[in-house]
């Protein structure tokens, strides 16, 4: 859930940070999990890349489904693949305190779709574009008239 979820409005978006857009409730796998662990579960939550954390949740890679299907191409025996051998270590992350603003402009220089919030090694959660959009919409909708939203 995102925090941004229990907003009433009357916000200035330029005030939010990744914390408050951020969904939290992320699906990850190790980087010992079997190809088709991970393949069920990017296909069972309808999600196109998954994160791959160590013991202590650091964030170690990501597999998309193009890596996810890599494998298959090639001809490889999927049952003999494990997180780790296919896992993509280039990944752009912020902290939870970078503000909303400038997630948007990662998004935009770098020219991906999601970006994991790490604090100090730890996986946090996940923004897509989709979550910045919705962070608006809450921040700023306006509550009934007369109801004063800023004292929330």
């Amino acid at each position: 859930m995102r925090r941004t979820d229990y907003m009433l409005g009357g916000r200035d978006f330029a005030t939010l940070v990744a914390a408050q857009v951020m969904e939290s409730n992320i699906s990850r796998v190790g980087e010992s999990a079997g190809w088709r662990a991970i393949a069920h579960a990017m296909t069972d939550r309808d999600i196109q890349s998954i994160p791959v954390v160590d013991e202590t949740n650091g964030l170690i890679g990501i597999i998309t489904e193009y890596d996810i299907l890599r494998p298959v191409v090639e001809g490889k025996n999927v049952d003999d693949i494990k997180a780790k051998d296919i896992l993509s270590k280039d990944v752009v992350t912020v902290t939870s305190d970078t503000s909303a603003i400038e997630v948007i402009k990662v998004f935009d220089e770098k020219r991906i779709f999601k970006v994991f919030v790490v604090d100090e090694g730890a996986l946090q959660g996940v923004i897509v574009k989709h979550d910045l959009i919705l962070g608006y919409l809450h921040a700023t909708r306006k509550g009934p008239e007369g109801f004063d939203t800023s004292i929330f």
